[in-house]
Parts: structure tokens; sequence; C-alpha cells
């Protein structure tokens, strides 16, 4: 497959993608995405394109409160960053988008700023709120299932210890021990048996 064919592959499955969300846009810096309102603040050198944006918005983004384009190599990039007073980790904020721009993005490259004012957070769920017996029981379970696992012949093979079995002494007939009598070390001579 050539690089053409390849281009034309991915444009005919670029026109049959469906878009994650529904966008629809307000005016030139509203945009309104599942019913919430989305402002463009900052658009560089024209870098907000409403269908490629479209295409590329993806529902998880919902819980940043700005999300950044950028354009490289003919694709937009979307990233989500954090206000700088919200209650999260490990960022990234939005404090940092200076020095996102000037390392992660191909310089000169067009880039636009949406923020999302009412940021939904997506709630994971914790650990710590489960019962510590239920979370002991299913560990032991777990381990009850592994130790099962390993006792059961479902390999190809079955892994066994084999001790070498040897002659007794007196069949050996190629060993000959010699001891020397200075030292009192063995030496051995190792001769072709005779068949």
């Amino acid at each position: 497959m050539d690089r053409k064919q390849l281009d034309a592959l991915i444009t005919e499955q670029d026109e049959k993608r469906h878009p994650l969300a529904q966008i629809q846009h307000e005016s030139e810096t509203e945009l309104l995405i599942n019913n919430h309102q989305y402002k463009v603040v900052l658009n560089s050198q024209n870098g907000f394109q409403f269908d490629e944006f479209v295409r590329r918005y993806n529902p998880a983004l919902s819980q940043y409160d700005y999300i950044v384009g950028d354009w490289g190599y003919g694709q937009l990039r979307l990233k989500g960053f954090y206000n700088n007073d919200r209650d999260v980790a490990n960022g990234p904020f939005i404090a940092s988008l200076n020095d996102y721009l000037l390392e992660d993005i191909n310089f000169g490259a067009a880039y636009f700023v949406i923020q999302n004012p009412d940021a939904r957070p997506i709630i994971h769920k914790s650990r710590n709120n489960r019962n510590s017996h239920s979370r002991n029981h299913r560990r032991s379970n777990k381990n009850y299932s592994r130790n099962n696992n390993r006792r059961s012949n479902h390999h190809a093979f079955v892994e066994q210890k084999v001790a070498p079995v040897k002659p007794p002494l007196k069949k050996r007939n190629n060993l000959v021990v010699k001891t020397e009598e200075k030292s009192h070390k063995h030496h051995f001579i190792i001769r072709e048996s005779k068949k």
C-alpha cells in the first residue's frame, strides 16, 4: 500500500467518524458542548477550526477548566488544563500553559484556548470506602484461586525434577581413581568405555 492509498483510506475513515459530543457554534467565541457553555479565550493565528474541533473533541475533556488545541503536521491535538485554584493532585494547571506552548508544541504553530466555566470533575471511586473485611476476604479468594491455578495441569507440559540414575560404582568401567601418596589428593582418569 503506497502513501496515496493510505491517505485516501485515512480521509475515508475520518469522514465516517461520528462526533462524540453534541457541539454547537453559538457565536464566534462561544460554544455549546453537551448543553454546557464554553468560551474561546485565545485564538492564535486562527488556530480554532470548528469542524476539526468537533471531530477531535472527547467528552473526557469536560473535567478540565481549559482546553488547549494546537496544530502539528496537519493534525489537531487537544489537551486539558485545570484552573490554578482547583484541588487536583497532579495538574496540569493553566499556570504552566506558557511552558507547554514553548516545550510541547511545534514552534510557531497555531493554537487556541477554550475556557470551560462549568467544569465537571470526574469522580473516581475510592477503595477506602469499602469494608476492610470484604477486602481481606477478596484477597484470600484471589490467593486461593492463584494456588489452584498453579496446581492444575492446564499446561502443555509438566515440569518435574528428574535426578540422573547412575550405575553402581562396581559397574562403572570407565573411571579409575588413583591417590597420590605424597599429598593424598585424588586424581581422576576417564577412559573410553569399550563396547
